[in-house]
């Protein structure tokens, strides 16, 4: 059997980062989930728990809860990929890189 860390270490990086913010986000949800069955705020544990006669609703409310917190954190991580500490902020005012010119192009329009 292969070793997982190679496996992992194998995959793309765009694989690795959805997967991994993705699992970010779900527990996330399942602390959130946690948070509210053990608080039980308005009944919501009993209703999640005791009315269907077992556990599943609660397991749906954290999958689903676990789409929402994964897709915001891949977001968010996707939306800070541009900050990159290292480099320096741009400077105001400096206008266009000096390297780059107008160059006029000639176009011919045809008549109707």
């Amino acid at each position: 059997m292969a070793n997982p860390v190679h496996a992992w270490r194998r995959l793309p990086v765009a694989v690795r980062f959805l997967v991994s913010h993705g699992m970010v986000g779900f527990g996330l949800s399942a602390l959130f989930v946690a948070g509210l069955l053990l608080t039980d705020y308005t009944d919501a544990a009993k209703l999640l728990l005791n009315s269907a006669g077992h556990w599943w609703p609660a397991l749906v409310l954290w999958f689903f809860v676990g789409l929402t917190f994964g897709s915001v954190q891949i977001g968010v991580a996707t939306m800070l990929l541009a900050d990159d500490p290292r480099q320096p902020p741009p400077r105001r005012g400096s206008g266009a890189p000096s390297d780059l010119a107008l160059v006029p192009l000639r176009v011919r329009a045809r008549r109707r």
